[in-house]
C-alpha cells in the first residue's frame, strides 16, 4: 500500500487534522481543519516515501514468516517448520541415539515416514539452512526496495527458497 498525505501528516504530525478531495494522493487536494498551515510537500515527500517503504518492508518480513513456517524438503519430504515442530524436532536431537526405535513422523503431504537420529539432524540442519537463505532473501529484497525511486511498486516475488506446495 503507498502512503499518501493524509497517512504521511497522521503518522508525523499526529496533532494536526487535515482532510483531502479524493484519496489524499495529491497534496494540492489537502486542507487544514485545524486552521494551522499544512506541512509543505518537500518536507512531507521525504516522510511519504519513509512511511511508503515501512509498509512494503512490512510486506517482505510477513512473506519471509509465511516461508519460514511453510515446510523445508528433505529428500523427497517435506517436513513441517512451524515453531511447535520444530520444538519437536529439537527434542529429537537432543534425544539422539537414544531416540526409540519405531517412531513414525507425519510428513506435510500426510504420509508417515520412520524417524532416526540421523533424519532428526537433517531436518533440524535443513531447517536452520532454510531459516538463513529465507531471510538473506529477505535482506536483498530489503536492500533492493529501499534503493527503488518507487518502493511501493517493488516487486519482491522472485528468488525464494522453495516451500511446501511450491
Amino acid at each position: 500500500m503507498p502512503a499518501n498525505y493524509i497517512e504521511t501528516i497522521q503518522r508525523f504530525f499526529p496533532e494536526r487534522q487535515v482532510r483531502a478531495t479524493g484519496d489524499g494522493s495529491d497534496y494540492d487536494s489537502l486542507h487544514s481543519l485545524d486552521g494551522l498551515p499544512l506541512p509543505s510537500q518537500a518536507e512531507l515527500d521525504p516522510l511519504k516515501l519513509a512511511l511508503c517503504r515501512e509498509h512494503k518492508w512490512a510486506e517482505i518480513k510477513t512473506e519471509r514468516d509465511r516461508r519460514k513456517f511453510n515446510g523445508v524438503k528433505i529428500g523427497s519430504a517435506w517436513f513441517h517448520s512451524d515453531d511447535s515442530s520444530r520444538i519437536q524436532q529439537i527434542g529429537l536431537v537432543m534425544m539422539g541415539a537414544s531416540m526409540p526405535a519405531g517412531i513414525m513422523w507425519k510428513t506435510m503431504s500426510d504420509s508417515f515416514v520412520q524417524m532416526t537420529p540421523t533424519l532428526a539432524m537433517q531436518i533440524f540442519s535443513g531447517v536452520a539452512a532454510q531459516d538463513l537463505a529465507i531471510f538473506a532473501r529477505a535482506e536483498q529484497h530489503r536492500a533492493a526496495m529501499m534503493a527503488s525511486p518507487n518502493p511501493s511498486t517493488y516487486d519482491y516475488s522472485t528468488g525464494w527458497p522453495l516451500t511446501f506446495g511450491e
